[in-house]
């Protein structure tokens, strides 16, 4: 652990699988309350890293408020652990409301996870291998994660303040990662928790199935924003290292997504037909036609979801059509 701001520290939490990204937890320690930005996976490694940062600083969990950037299982696993120990929780509410999250979508209730198969193209008559895969894999992963789903918390809108000593935070929207994903600016100390707006090395996700949400059209806007409004800022990033050059990343990421969408287009115009979302995503991502292994499947879900944002990218733009038949969502290049 270490203090790179007067008073804040960070902890960093790296993981053996090469494709789990390393977590930064962040906590602003004061006399009175104190704050925690994001929590990790509900995996005892990992609490047992936070309680130790947290007990090193003389922290009362009573006395502990957390802020939650956005509802996936790396930032709020540990939710309910410290809660049970007395801290508050705050979060945007839609991030419950809304669930373009993939892992929720699927391991929710049976119909939903039927209706979300449906909308990307898999069905149990017109596609019954992967149909019935994806069904036994999803009803494992449910019995097997420990993951929350649902979390308790306090709501907090973009706009509100959070005071703790010298700092004061303002909640701002960075819609895109996911609906209603927020994080924190200190104007006058001109910081800011970015969440997983912005990372380094990797291209952040953004994934969808719902009609008209628009995600990856406000993940690019919320970027530009960040360098007009927060570019002199020290951003802090919950995976990898602080952002030293934003206008370069943010470069990086969005002409990785233009470069995914213009390929995805290409398959569109060779095929020259109508086609479902997971067979756009398999095409432009190079994958097989048939079920995953257990292993991969929940990439696969990742891979259809990232296709269909940057389809509803395209599709606003005009570049592609779009209609949909018996609840699939089907695409072809204009």
């Amino acid at each position: 652990m270490q203090e790179i701001y007067p008073n804040i520290f960070q902890e960093i939490i790296t993981y053996p699988d090469r494709h789990t990204s390393p977590r930064n937890l962040y906590i602003v320690r004061q006399p009175g309350r104190s704050l925690m930005v994001d929590t990790s996976f509900r995996q005892e490694r990992d609490w047992k890293i936070i309680r130790g940062m947290v007990e090193a600083l003389g922290i009362d969990y009573r006395e502990l408020d957390v802020f939650i950037t956005h509802n996936h299982p790396d930032h709020t696993g540990l939710v309910p652990d410290l809660q049970a120990l007395g801290a508050r929780v705050f979060m945007n509410p839609k991030e419950s409301r809304i669930r373009a999250d993939l892992l929720h979508s699927y391991l929710s209730d049976e119909e939903e996870r039927i209706r979300n198969l449906r909308t990307m193209g898999v069905t149990e008559d017109g596609t019954p291998d992967v149909y019935r895969t994806f069904m036994d894999y999803t009803t494992r992963a449910y019995a097997e994660r420990k993951e929350v789903v649902d979390i308790d918390f306090i709501p907090i809108t973009p706009g509100e303040i959070m005071e703790y000593g010298e700092y004061h935070f303002q909640v701002i929207s960075l819609k895109g990662h996911t609906a209603g994903q927020c994080g924190l600016f200190e104007r006058e100390h001109k910081l800011m928790f970015c969440g997983d707006q912005i990372m380094r090395k990797i291209v952040p996700i953004v994934i969808s199935q719902q009609k008209d949400m628009e995600l990856l059209k406000c993940y690019m806007e919320s970027l530009k924003q960040m360098i007009y409004k927060y570019g002199d800022c020290r951003i802090l990033s919950c995976h990898y290292d602080e952002i030293q050059d934003l206008e370069k990343e943010v470069d990086r990421i969005v002409f990785g997504y233009l470069d995914k969408c213009s390929i995805m287009v290409n398959v569109l115009k060779e095929h020259g037909q109508w086609m479902t979302t997971r067979d756009i995503g398999v095409r432009a991502y190079g994958r097989s036609q048939g079920p995953p292994d257990y292993q991969h499947f929940i990439s696969c879900t990742q891979i259809w979801a990232k296709t269909f944002s940057c389809m509803e990218f395209m599709y606003g733009v005009g570049f592609v059509d779009r209609m949909e038949y018996n609840g699939t969502i089907y695409w072809k290049a204009k």
